[in-house]
C-alpha cells in the first residue's frame, strides 16, 4: 500500500529513465548507421570507383562480343550484316549504358549497336565524335592479341573504351564497347563526404559521450539507492519509534497516575485504591505486552507453508471464533464464497491456514470495533483475474479520508485503545504470499480485500 508504493515510485522513475536514455541511445547507433551508408555512397559516386565500375563492365561485354562472334564465326567480316547486328543486340541489350560494335583496320567500325540507347529505337550510327579512340583502342588489342581499356576523361563525364581480338591475324576483326561516365564534380562530391565525415563523428562521439554518461548515472543511481533505503529506514525507525513511544507512554501514565492516588489515598480507602491500582497495572501491562507482541510479529520474517485450504471451512471457523464478540455487539456475522469454489473442480486454495487466521484476527477485530449495533459484517471469497479474491466487508462507518493512504502503515489509527499494527501485520502477512491487501471501494463502510497468487497445480 502506500508505504509499498513509496519504495516503487523511484524504480518506476529510474527504468522510465533508463528506458528513454537506451531509446536515445539506439536513435544515436540508427543515426550513425544511416550516415556511413550515405558516406559509403557518396564515396562510390567519386571519379574513380565509378570509372573502376565502368571500366570492368564493359571488359565484360567486349568479351562477350568477341564470343558470340567466334560462334558465329564472323572473322570474315567485311560489312554490317544481320549476323553482326544480332551478335551485339544480344551481348548489349541486357548492359544499360554499354554500345559496342566490330572494328577492322582496312575498313573501320564495320557493326554498332547501342540496344539500350534512350532514344526511340537501336542506335545504329557509331559515335563520330569517338571514332579516333576506337580505332586506337581497338588497333592495340590487335596488336597486343588481348584485352585493351582506355579511359578519356572530362569534366562532366568519362568514356571507357575496351577492346579485344576476335581475329589477331593481320587485318582481321576486333570487338569493341564503349560506355559513358557521368560525374558529380570533385567540388561537390569532396564536400559532401567531408561534411557527412564530421557529422558522423560527432554523432559516434555524442554516442560514446552518452555511452559514457549511462554508465556514471547507473553507478551514481545505485548510490542513490542505497541513500535512498537508508533514507527510507531512517524514516520508518523514526516513525515507529514516535508511534512506540505513544503507544507505550499512555499505559505508563495511566499505571503511574493509579499508583500515585493510591498512595495519596487516605488510609480508610488506600486497600481499595491499591487494589484498583493493581488491577490497572496489570490491564495495561497486558496491553504493552500485546503491543511487544505485535512488533515482534512485524519484525520477524514469516515462514509460509502453503497448504491446500478449503475456503468455506476456513472462513467458518473465522467466523465462528468472533460470532460471541459479534453477538455481544450487536453485528451479525455472514461468510460469502463464489459458487464454482465450492463444486469441487477447481484445485483448492492454497496458502498458509495459521498466518491467514492472524489475517482475518486482526480484520475482524478491526472490523467489530467500527460497526455500530445492528450493522453487518461479510468474509467473502471469489476468483478474480489475479487469482484468489478475499475479503472482509462492514457497513460500518468506513475509513476516514485523512487516513486512507496510511491505512496499512505502522500505527496508523484512530482507534482508541488501538495499536495500529493490526494492519500492518495484514499486510506483511499478505505480502508474504505473494499477494497485495488494499483498501477497495465500498458504498457503504469499509472494504478490506487480499489477493493472493492462485495454485498452478
Amino acid at each position: 500500500m502506500p508505504a509499498v508504493q513509496i519504495r516503487r515510485a523511484p524504480l518506476s522513475l529510474q527504468a522510465s529513465l533508463k528506458r528513454d536514455l537506451l531509446i536515445l541511445w539506439l536513435a544515436i547507433a540508427v543515426v550513425s548507421l544511416v550516415l556511413a551508408a550515405l558516406l559509403l555512397v557518396l564515396i562510390r559516386q567519386g571519379a574513380g570507383p565509378q570509372i573502376a565500375r565502368a571500366t570492368h563492365q564493359a571488359a565484360v561485354s567486349c568479351e562477350a562480343l568477341r564470343a558470340g562472334a567466334e560462334r558465329m564465326a564472323l572473322a570474315d567480316l567485311g560489312a554490317p550484316s544481320s549476323a553482326s547486328q544480332a551478335v551485339l543486340d544480344l551481348a548489349l541489350r541486357d548492359r544499360p549504358g554499354t554500345e559496342g560494335g566490330f572494328w577492322r583496320a582496312d575498313a573501320g567500325v564495320v557493326a554498332y549497336a547501342f540496344p539500350t540507347y534512350d532514344g526511340t529505337g537501336i542506335k545504329r550510327d557509331p559515335p563520330s565524335a569517338e571514332l579516333e579512340r576506337i580505332a586506337s583502342t581497338a588497333q592495340r588489342a590487335l596488336d597486343s592479341e588481348s584485352l585493351v581499356s582506355d579511359v578519356r576523361p572530362g569534366l562532366r563525364e568519362a568514356v571507357v573504351f575496351s577492346a579485344c581480338p576476335v581475329d589477331a591475324r593481320p587485318r582481321r576483326l576486333a570487338a569493341w564497347t564503349l560506355m559513358r561516365v557521368p560525374l558529380i564534380g570533385a567540388d561537390v562530391v569532396n564536400p559532401l563526404i567531408l561534411a557527412v565525415s564530421l557529422l558522423l563523428c560527432m554523432v559516434v562521439s555524442s554516442g560514446a559521450w552518452l555511452g559514457r554518461m549511462l554508465a556514471r548515472w547507473r553507478r551514481q543511481s545505485e548510490s542513490l539507492q542505497q541513500q535512498l533505503a537508508q533514507s527510507e529506514r531512517l524514516a520508518t525507525l523514526g516513525r515507529v519509534s514516535a508511534g512506540l513511544a505513544h503507544e507505550i507512554r499512555n499505559p505508563l501514565g495511566t499505571m503511574r497516575m493509579k499508583v500515585e492516588n493510591a498512595l495519596a489515598a487516605p488510609p480508610e480507602v488506600r486497600e481499595a485504591r491499591v487494589a484498583g491500582a493493581l488491577e490497572a497495572v496489570l490491564e495495561q501491562t497486558g496491553r504493552l505486552d500485546a503491543l511487544v507482541s505485535s512488533l515482534l510479529a512485524l519484525t520477524q520474517p514469516f515462514r509460509v507453508e502453503r497448504q491446500p485450504v478449503d475456503l468455506r471451512t476456513f472462513l467458518g471457523e473465522q467466523m465462528q471464533r468472533h460470532l460471541a464478540a459479534a453477538s455481544a455487539a450487536g453485528v451479525v456475522l455472514s461468510v460469502a464464497v463464489e459458487p464454482a469454489l465450492e463444486t469441487g473442480s477447481p484445485p483448492p486454495a492454497c496458502f498458509d491456514p495459521v498466518q491467514m487466521a492472524r489475517v482475518f484476527d486482526n480484520l475482524l477485530l478491526n472490523a467489530l470495533a467500527h460497526t455500530p449495533a445492528g450493522g453487518a459484517i461479510e468474509l467473502g471469497a471469489r476468483r478474480s483475474a489475479g487469482g484468489l479474491l478475499l475479503w472482509v466487508a462492514d457497513d460500518g462507518a468506513g475509513v476516514p479520508a485523512a487516513l486512507r493512504e496510511t491505512l496499512f502503515e505502522a500505527f496508523a489509527t484512530e482507534r482508541t485503545g488501538g495499536s495500529g499494527l493490526g494492519l500492518a501485520l495484514v499486510r506483511e502477512i499478505v505480502q508474504a504470499h505473494g499477494g497485495r491487501a488494499g483498501l477497495a471501494p465500498s458504498p457503504r463502510g469499509a472494504r478490506i480485500e487480499l489477493e493472493l497468487p492462485w495454485p498452478t497445480s
